[in-house]
C-alpha cells in the first residue's frame, strides 16, 4: 500500500512542486523530504499545509484509495486507450488494468466514469470476443454499471444516469427482451427532469432506441408517431447535430415500408442540410447511405455507382481524417460499389471487392443500430447472387443461408425479405 509520503511526492512531481514549493514558510524542505521519505511523520497542521500546497484533500493523502489526481491520470489513460476502435487487445488490456484499480476507487467522477469504462468494456469483450470473455474471473459488468449508475446520482449528475439507464435498455435489445426495454426506456424518459444539453441528448438516444424496438416488433404506426415525436422535441430543444441522424431514420424507415415519396421528403431535407453544414465525418456518413438507398430502394445502380466513385475521390483528399477512418468509410464504398456491380450482372468485378463491414476490429457496443447491422449483414445475399451468376450454386446457396442467418433478428425490414428472395431463386434455380 502507498504510505502518505509516497503519495506526497508522487503528486508534487506531478504537479512540478519543488520542497520548497511545498515547504513555503511554515516547513523547511528538508522536513518535506524526510516526510516523503517515510522518515518522519506528518503532524496534522503539516499535512493539512501539503493538501494545501498540493490543491487535494487531507483525505486523498491519508486513504488507502488512489488521490482525486491519481484518478483523473488514469481516467485519461483510459479514455486515450480506448479512443477510437477498441479491438479484443485494448479490451483486454483496459480490463486488467480496471480490475487492480477497483479497490482503490472512491466516490468522485472519475471513480464513477471507471466503473462505468469497466461495465462497458466487459459487455463489449462478451459481446464480440466471447470465448475470451468466458475465462475472465470477473464477469460480472452488471453490478459494475449499478455502481456507476449510483455514483452518478449521487453526485446529481442526470445525464450520465441516464446514459447508464439507456447502456441498460440496449443491453435488454441486444439479447431480444423487447418489453423489458421498452419498460426500462419509459421509466428513463418518465423520470427525466433536467433540460441541459446533455440529457436532452441522451433522450434522444433512448427514444431513438425505442424507434429501433417498435420497429423489430413491426409496430410501423407507433414508429412513425414517435419519428415525428423525435422530430419535434429535437426541433424544440434546437439539437441541429442530431438531425442528420434522427432525418436518416425516417427516410430508412418510411423506404422500408415502402413509402418512397416521403422517404425521398426526409433525403430533400438531409441534402438542405448538408448545404449549411460543414462536417467530414457527417458528410461521408451522409453520402455512403445516401449511395446505398439510391442502390437498393431506389434499384439505381447506375448512379450509385457514380456517387460510390465520387465518394471515393473526396474520401483520399480529406486531410482532417487519420488513416484508420479512410479505411473505414473508405471499405463502405467499395463495398457499395460491388453491390453495384452485382445489380449490374458484372459478378466478376464485384465479388474482389466485398468487405466484411462488421470487422472484429472495429466495433462498439453502441456504434450498430439493428437497421444499421442490417444494412452492412445484406452484402451476403449480394455475394449469393454473384455465384448464381457465375454457376456455382453450392457457393450461393452457402452466403444466401449466411445472410438469413445474420438477418433473421429484423424480420420486419426490407433486407431480411430481400435475403429471403434471393435464397428462394437459388433453390428454384438449383
Amino acid at each position: 500500500m502507498t504510505h502518505i509520503g509516497e503519495k506526497i511526492k508522487k503528486l508534487r512531481k506531478e504537479k512540478k512542486l519543488t520542497l520548497a514549493d511545498v515547504a513555503k514558510d511554515q516547513m523547511s524542505p528538508a522536513m518535506v523530504s524526510l516526510i516523503e521519505n517515510g522518515k518522519s511523520k506528518p503532524s496534522a497542521e503539516n499535512l493539512k499545509h501539503i493538501a494545501d500546497q498540493l490543491g487535494v484533500n487531507v483525505s486523498d493523502l491519508l486513504g488507502g484509495g488512489l488521490t482525486k489526481e491519481e484518478l483523473r491520470n488514469e481516467l485519461t489513460y483510459l479514455l486515450d486507450m480506448l479512443d477510437g476502435m477498441a479491438d479484443s487487445v485494448k479490451l483486454e488490456k483496459a480490463i486488467t488494468h480496471i480490475k487492480k484499480l477497483l479497490p482503490q476507487l472512491g466516490s468522485d467522477f472519475a471513480s464513477a466514469r471507471i466503473y462505468e469504462i469497466y461495465a462497458r468494456s466487459l459487455f463489449s469483450y462478451y459481446l464480440y470476443y466471447k470465448s475470451q470473455y468466458d475465462l475472465l474471473d470477473d464477469r460480472d459488468w452488471a453490478i459494475h454499471a449499478a455502481q456507476a449508475e449510483k455514483l452518478y446520482k449521487d453526485l446529481q449528475m442526470e445525464s450520465r444516469v441516464l446514459k447508464m439507464r439507456f447502456f441498460f435498455a440496449y443491453v435488454e435489445s441486444f439479447h431480444g427482451n423487447y418489453q423489458k426495454t421498452l419498460e426500462l426506456i419509459n421509466t428513463a424518459l418518465n423520470n427525466v427532469t433536467g433540460t441541459d444539453y446533455e440529457t436532452i441528448s441522451v433522450q434522444i438516444d433512448l427514444m431513438l432506441l425505442k424507434m429501433d424496438i417498435l420497429d423489430s416488433l413491426g409496430d410501423f404506426e407507433g414508429t412513425v408517431r414517435l419519428l415525428d415525436e423525435i422530430i419535434r422535441f429535437s426541433n424544440k430543444h434546437v439539437m441541429l447535430n442530431r438531425f442528420f441522424e434522427i432525418h436518416n431514420r425516417g427516410a430508412l424507415m418510411y423506404y422500408n415500408i415502402n413509402n418512397f415519396s416521403l422517404a425521398r421528403e426526409y433525403v430533400d431535407k438531409i441534402n438542405k442540410f448538408f448545404e449549411i453544414v460543414d462536417n467530414d465525418h457527417l458528410y461521408l456518413e451522409k453520402e455512403i447511405i445516401l449511395t446505398h438507398y439510391a442502390e437498393f430502394y431506389e434499384n439505381d445502380p447506375e448512379t450509385a455507382l457514380e456517387m460510390a466513385m465520387e465518394y471515393e475521390k473526396k474520401l483520399q483528399n480529406m486531410e482532417s481524417l487519420n488513416e484508420n477512418w479512410k479505411i473505414i468509410y473508405g471499405d463502405s464504398a467499395v463495398d457499395m460499389k460491388a453491390r453495384c456491380y452485382t445489380k449490374l450482372k458484372q459478378p466478376e468485378k464485384a465479388l474482389p471487392l466485398f468487405r466484411e463491414l462488421l470487422k472484429e476490429d472495429n466495433k462498439h457496443v453502441f456504434e450498430y443500430s439493428p437497421m444499421d447491422i442490417a444494412i452492412r449483414e445484406i452484402n451476403k445475399s449480394y455475394q449469393a447472387i454473384c455465384y448464381k451468376e457465375l454457376g456455382q450454386p453450392e457457393k450461393a446457396t452457402e452466403y444466401a443461408l449466411e445472410a438469413i442467418k445474420r438477418l433473421r433478428q429484423y424480420p420486419h425490414t426490407a433486407y431480411y425479405q430481400f435475403a429471403r428472395n434471393v435464397l428462394q431463386e437459388i433453390q428454384v434455380k438449383a
